[in-house]
């Protein structure tokens, strides 16, 4: 398929992947990221890339934008409006009633991304099985229209009371909408949504509307960057679901964007389980900026139907991914009681970590992996970025070690065990509040700073074996290679789960994959690259939420039902601990993924080690290894110059362009063919 090109732009570094599909030849690159104009960060890195990939001969390019996630944490969206039906204009805002911190009795929730003069209502009503109770009220509509036309809106969310079960409503105001207000964002829930929940359903739409006209402006300077660059392919952007789309698509629901550089991580870790035969692992993504984690079993991330992204609900399906302001960026500070924390705040690209140089005072975890000897003073990127050890360490002195009495050697070790417990906190989450063990898991370990502490987090888990790909610092670009064209559609058809039901969910599925299949075509994949998968929402009758289960392939008749019974009681003891397989059982969803498969390309090996790992040692350095022990000598290797099963013993230090990996004392990091290191305890090696 020619040249493959991935671009993850993240808080600090923008990076780009780029691999040739035949060959399994890879490179990369990272340049800052430039917060004020995301666009030229991804330009540059493309610029970065020319030097040893002709631009015109990329095949395929894929993105993944944070563009609509830092809208939604900055509040700096478009001026939307909203038409709702007549009574709900407050739902927005009453929302579920749920405090976001439950202990907290200060927290607040977030401020509602459309003020109330901007909520209009509409006189119109549709039940809940979608006969129609008040007809839409159109002079009543044009009024309103008229009303926003002088309050110079930018977007407008449509989403009426059971539109799920019948659009009529609310197509005919997007329509009118689109001829009173040219030039306007319109969204409306129905083309996006069309489950039941009405608040999640509202919140999604408001927040699509939101993020549209930045989006669209967005994506269309970066077309013209690619384009103006050289690249002459269409680009697909990453959604939150693990998949890829054209442009058009993440134009017309950039909702479904919000998390999608985590997703692109997840796809590669989901990506990378499949070639090494992992049934069970833990993804953990630490950029400069967050942390992301995902579990991945049985070589698919785990998913969410729903999500808050900055407090805002979004309800279209994405990867489960848990993200944490900790990053090799985040700031380390004392909070009112005078206890060390770990972010959320970040330094970011401008002006980064004290260590950097750049101007930054206050320190930050990677400032305390240079005090602590894991990150040398040659720097980061190959050298391209020296590091200053005084300046962390004045940094480290001020804000903690002075405050508190200690070294900042101490300050330093004690911020990244702080660190740790953070994330295994998240992952904690992930795996023992979903059933799950995580001894039965495998640690993946990518970002630049996320192979600097995982063996130590995979110690607290009981976590006996970390991998480290490739390519840590650049593996959510490294995924966006791997990862296929996806669209999900749901619909909302409340059926008991019995035999005389079949018919309809046999029509509802046969509908929903005849658009599935309309789009891949309009796609352009081939036949036999088109893969659709069902899923059906199942609940208990009388339970408020359900549980997604897979629906076999295939004619849907008794057996497909016993299949998916048998699945939802497993499932539902997994989860809750319990299963009632006497109890009636109802669908509420129906769900199909469309996947346009971008056949695999070609991936890289390594030659045979030597058995001699001397010849990747470049040197030594002091590097802190406990509290007890303090300082000790420890080798330093060059990734590049190890070879298939070549064996690493702790303590050591790895040193890549990307990102640099610790394998502390007790520990031993071997290579695989593929050139992932494996690192585990002296015991369980």
């Amino acid at each position: 398929m020619g040249i493959r090109v991935g671009i993850d732009i993240g808080g600090t570094f923008t990076d780009i992947v780029a691999a040739d599909s035949e060959t399994g030849e890879l490179w990369m690159r990272k340049v800052p990221s430039t917060p004020s104009n995301l666009a030229c960060g991804a330009a540059a890195a493309l610029m970065a890339i020319s030097r040893e990939v002709g631009l015109e001969d990329i095949a395929l390019l894929s993105h993944a934008t944070t563009v609509g996630t830092n809208a939604l944490l900055e509040g700096k969206g478009a001026r939307t409006a909203l038409l709702t039906t007549e009574g709900f204009r407050d739902l927005l805002e009453i929302a579920r009633q749920q405090r976001p911190s439950l202990y907290d009795l200060r927290a607040r929730k977030p401020r509602p991304l459309v003020p109330r003069v901007l909520r209009r209502e509409v006189r119109e009503r549709v039940r809940y099985d979608g006969s129609v109770l008040r007809p839409l009220d159109r002079e009543a509509l044009r009024r309103e229209l008229d009303f926003l036309r002088g309050q110079a809106v930018e977007a407008v969310a449509i989403c009426f009371l059971h539109s799920y079960a019948n659009p009529e409503h609310e197509r005919l105001a997007r329509d009118l909408a689109a001829e009173f207000l040219p030039g306007v964002y319109i969204t409306a829930s129905s083309d996006i949504l069309p489950r039941f929940r009405e608040y999640e359903r509202l919140s999604t739409t408001v927040v699509n509307a939101y993020l549209g006209p930045l989006m669209s402006r967005y994506l269309a300077e970066l077309s013209g960057l690619v384009e103006a660059a050289g690249v002459r392919t269409a680009f697909h952007i990453m959604q939150s679901n693990g998949g890829t789309v054209p442009l058009a698509v993440a134009r017309r629901i950039p909702a479904s964007t919000v998390l999608s550089g985590p997703a692109a991580g997840a796809a590669a870790a989901a990506h990378l389980c499949a070639e090494l035969n992992l049934e069970r692992a833990i993804s953990l993504d630490m950029g400069g900026t967050s942390t992301d984690v995902c579990r991945i079993e049985n070589g698919l991330p785990a998913v969410a139907s729903g999500r808050r992204v900055a407090g805002y609900v979004v309800e279209l399906p994405g990867v489960d991914v848990r993200c944490l302001g900790a990053g090799g960026g985040s700031i380390l500070s004392l909070d009112r009681a005078g206890l060390p924390c770990v972010g959320p705040r970040s330094a970011g690209a401008d002006p980064g970590p004290a260590c950097y140089g750049q101007g930054g005072k206050l320190p930050t975890l990677t400032d305390a992996f240079l005090l602590l000897g894991r990150l040398g003073v040659s720097g980061l990127l190959g050298g391209e970025l020296p590091l200053d050890l005084e300046a962390a360490r004045t940094a480290m002195a001020s804000e903690l070690a002075d405050p508190l009495g200690i070294s900042v050697e101490e300050a330093a070790w004690g911020a990244v065990a702080l660190a740790v417990a953070n994330v295994r906190r998240a992952m904690d989450g992930l795996t023992v509040a979903a059933g799950r063990d995580p001894r039965d898991f495998v640690l993946l370990a990518a970002g630049g700073a996320g192979p600097l502490l995982a063996c130590e987090l995979a110690a607290e888990l009981g976590i006996r074996r970390v991998v480290v790909p490739l390519m840590p610092g650049n593996f959510s670009a490294w995924g966006l290679l791997a990862s296929d064209l996806r669209r999900d559609w749901v619909e909302t058809h409340l059926l008991s789960a019995t035999v005389e039901h079949l018919p309809q969910l046999a029509r509802s599925f046969a509908s929903l994959e005849r658009q599935a299949e309309k789009w891949l075509e309009g796609c352009e994949v081939p036949p036999s690259r088109r893969v659709l998968l069902r899923c059906v929402a199942v609940r208990y009758l009388g339970q408020d939420y359900e549980l997604d289960v897979e629906v076999p392939p295939g004619e849907i008749k008794g057996e497909t039902l016993h299949a998916v019974l048998r699945a939802f009681h497993a499932a539902h003891e997994q989860r809750y601990g319990y299963a009632l397989p006497e109890w009636p059982v109802e669908f509420v969803n129906l769900s199909v993924t469309a996947i346009g498969q971008l056949g695999p390309g070609r991936a890289p090996r390594l030659g045979r080690g030597e058995g001699d790992v001397r010849r990747a040692r470049t040197g030594t350095r002091p590097v802190f290894v406990s509290l007890r022990d303090g300082f000790q000598p420890c080798p330093i290797y060059a990734r590049d110059r190890l070879g298939e099963g070549d064996v690493v013993p702790g303590p050591a230090i790895i040193e890549q362009y990307d990102s640099t990996t610790y394998v502390p004392p007790g520990y031993q990091a071997r290579v695989d063919s593929g050139g992932n290191l494996h690192a585990t305890g002296a015991s369980t090696s």
